[in-house]
């Protein structure tokens, strides 16, 4: 005989939030960097900003003008600002949320321990003060439940049927 299974509806697809998440993440991130491109005149040529690198004191390359670059250049300039721009926005995007929630923790924690310590210290009180009273009801309970062997060795009653 075939067993019967019960109908189960299929599960519904959620929508990617995520992926859609990511997605205008890394938009941002390159309309960010086409704006830090556009800014210092890297695609119309009318500015140039020389940069000279010294290193220890002693100049190591100067006069280099990117607006003067080869495109491959540029290109990887591009890349290289578009990645950092990216990193710092993932890293600021899980760090925040994580310290503010060590943050939480911490006034959370500090919080118990400033009002858990004294509720704990009067919990204590109230049960030794209590506990004659206690004692008492424990007594009273073990004297009053039937015990397990009467329990036990009680007949079984038939249920009852009826007939028409």
């Amino acid at each position: 005989m075939n067993a019967v299974v019960p109908y189960q509806p299929p599960m519904r697809r959620r929508f990617p939030w995520g992926r859609v998440l990511l997605a205008l993440l890394l938009v941002g991130a390159l309309l960010t960097t086409l704006g830090l491109f556009d800014s210092v005149g890297v695609f119309d040529d009318v500015r140039s900003l020389p940069v000279t690198v010294v290193i220890d004191g002693e100049e190591v390359g100067h006069g280099f003008d990117l607006a003067h670059a080869s495109a491959g250049h540029k290109a990887v300039a591009f890349v290289a600002v578009l990645l950092t721009v990216l990193i710092v926005t993932l890293v600021v995007t899980v760090v925040l949320p994580v310290t503010l929630l060590v943050v939480a923790a911490a006034v959370l924690v500090a919080v118990l321990a400033a009002l858990g310590a004294p509720l704990l210290a009067v919990a204590v009180v109230m049960v030794v003060l209590a506990s004659p009273l206690l004692a008492i009801v424990g007594l009273l309970w073990l004297l009053l439940r039937p015990s397990r062997r009467a329990a036990a060795s009680a007949p079984a009653v038939p249920s009852a049927t009826i007939r028409e």
